[in-house]
C-alpha cells in the first residue's frame, strides 16, 4: 500500500493550472539557453481524472497580414509553427518524480501516441520538469521546464 502512495504522490501534487516560468537548456558549453527567449508564455494543466494540457508560445510571436486563420504566406505558417507548442493526453506517475504523457494530439504529429517522460519536483508554488537526454545533433540536451501555480 505504501508503494502505491509513493508513487501517486507527484501525480496528486501537479493537480491543477500551471503558468510558464521559463524554458531552458544548456548547449555543449554548459551555457543556459532561452529555448523560447526570455519571456516565454505557456500554460500546463493537469486534471484528477487523469488528462493534462500543455501550451507554450514565444511572447514575440508574429500576426499574419491575412485575418484569416489559414490564409497566412508559407513563411508566416512556418513561423507560426515553430513558436508554438503544444500537446494534450492522458498522464500517469510511472514511479516517484516520473511523469508519463501519453500523447493523444498536439502540434507535431510524430508524436501522436508517443509516451513522454518527464521528471518533476515540487518547491513551494513552483514545479520544475525536466526531459529526458535528447539528441540533437552531436549534442544531448536536457530541457528544464519552470511553472508556477495559478
Amino acid at each position: 500500500m505504501e508503494t502505491q502512495q509513493a508513487t501517486t504522490k507527484l501525480a496528486k501534487q501537479v493537480i491543477g493550472t500551471w503558468k510558464l516560468v521559463s524554458w531552458t537548456y544548456k548547449n555543449e558549453k554548459g551555457e543556459v539557453i532561452d529555448y523560447f527567449g526570455k519571456t516565454p508564455k505557456g500554460i500546463l494543466m493537469y486534471t484528477d481524472s487523469g488528462y493534462m494540457s500543455v501550451h507554450i508560445m514565444k511572447s514575440d510571436r508574429k500576426r499574419f497580414k491575412s485575418e484569416g486563420m489559414y490564409d497566412g504566406t508559407p513563411e508566416e505558417i512556418v513561423d507560426a509553427f515553430t513558436t508554438y507548442f503544444a500537446y494534450f493526453g492522458k498522464f500517469i506517475e510511472k514511479e516517484p518524480g516520473i511523469l508519463q504523457h501519453t500523447v493523444e494530439g498536439g502540434t507535431f504529429p510524430n508524436w501522436l501516441g508517443n509516451i513522454e517522460e518527464r521528471y518533476g519536483e515540487i518547491e513551494g508554488n513552483r514545479m520544475i520538469l525536466s526531459t529526458p537526454p535528447i539528441r540533437t545533433g552531436k549534442h544531448d540536451i536536457v530541457f528544464n521546464v519552470v511553472w508556477e501555480r495559478v
